[in-house]
Order: C-alpha cells, then sequence, then structure tokens
C-alpha cells in the first residue's frame, strides 16, 4: 500500500502558515463576500410576496383563511414591486415596514438583519414619496423627523449591494426630505 502524502512537499511550517491564513479568513470574513449575502438575501426579500395580516387571518374560520390565502390578490405582487409602486396602499406599505422591523430587531444573522432594516427605511422612503398623508396622520407611519430621515436614507446610499431601483428610492426620499426638512425650519 503506498503511503501518499496529503501535504503536497510543504514543511510545518508552511502548513502552520496556511493554516492560520484560513483561520483568518474564516474570523475576518471578507466584507466583499458579506455584501454578496446581503445582496442575495434583499434579492430574495424583494421577490417574496406580502404576507397576509395576521390579525385579519386569525379573525376567520380555518376554510375561509385558506381560500383567502389562496386567492390573495397581492400574492402576485412582490415586496420590491410595490416599494416601488406610487400607488401602493398606505395599509401595505405599513405592512411591510412592520414586518421588515420585526426581522431587523430579531432576524437570525447579521446579514438578514441588515437587509431587513434597509427594507424598513425603504418603506419609509416609499411614503415620503407617495404618501404625504400617511406621513402626518394620527397614526403615522414614522415619528423620525424630516432632518432624521434625511440622513438615514443619505448612509443607504453607501449601501453597495442595494439594487438600483432602492438606491433611487432613497435618493429621492433624502431630496423630498431635505426640502421639506428646509421648509418647516424656522
Amino acid at each position: 500500500m503506498k503511503d501518499e502524502s496529503t501535504t503536497f512537499g510543504l514543511s510545518r511550517e508552511k502548513l502552520a502558515q496556511l493554516w492560520e491564513v484560513g483561520n483568518e479568513a474564516r474570523a475576518h470574513p471578507d466584507a466583499s463576500s458579506e455584501d454578496q449575502a446581503r445582496a442575495e438575501f434583499l434579492r430574495d426579500q424583494l421577490a417574496e410576496p406580502v404576507p397576509l395580516d395576521s390579525t385579519v387571518c386569525s379573525a376567520l374560520p380555518e376554510a375561509l383563511r385558506h381560500v383567502l390565502e389562496r386567492f390573495h390578490p397581492l400574492a402576485a405582487c412582490s415586496v420590491g414591486s410595490l416599494l416601488l409602486d406610487p400607488d401602493t396602499d398606505p395599509a401595505v406599505i405599513r405592512q411591510i415596514k412592520d414586518r421588515y422591523r420585526r426581522q431587523a430587531e430579531s432576524g437570525p444573522s447579521a446579514p438578514l438583519r441588515h437587509v431587513a432594516t434597509a427594507l424598513y427605511y425603504a418603506a419609509i422612503a416609499h411614503a415620503v414619496l407617495f404618501q404625504e398623508k400617511a406621513l402626518f396622520q394620527a397614526n403615522r407611519i414614522t415619528t423620525f423627523s424630516y432632518g432624521e430621515l434625511e440622513e438615514y436614507f443619505s448612509q443607504w446610499l453607501h449601501a453597495g449591494w442595494l439594487t438600483p431601483d432602492l438606491v433611487n428610492l432613497f435618493q429621492k426620499a433624502q431630496a423630498v426630505c431635505r426640502e421639506r426638512k428646509e421648509v418647516s425650519s424656522p
């Protein structure tokens, strides 16, 4: 029986160096690989349909709930398309915002929480652009000031893993916040 070496002729010192490099790479993952993971999670989340409101579903009998889930009118609408559509109902945007706020607080991994936070702010950006009334009603979508929102949206512009559509949404919402902040300043 042949004794084949699996060290490819490397000395113990070289093997130790290789082992250390591998351990360092796992301990400090490359930022680009984290961005790639975020981009993948984001694509998945943007393609997801908006789930039915659990408070509505829980009040329905089981048979009716099943039918409603099957023929849910938003089932064909992805989160991404709803965030970009100016005609999306404010209640749906609030549902998206609340869903991703919960995921941002308790998601299973840091990249998922980061993506959820971006989508939370994207829902608010949608409201800034298309639903001014939702910002001022008693049941507001956010309590952040225009100045705070301008800053938050600005920070998302530098996330290299966002889709161009979301970057555009944040840019437009940032500009609106800047204008409204200046108008509302004494």
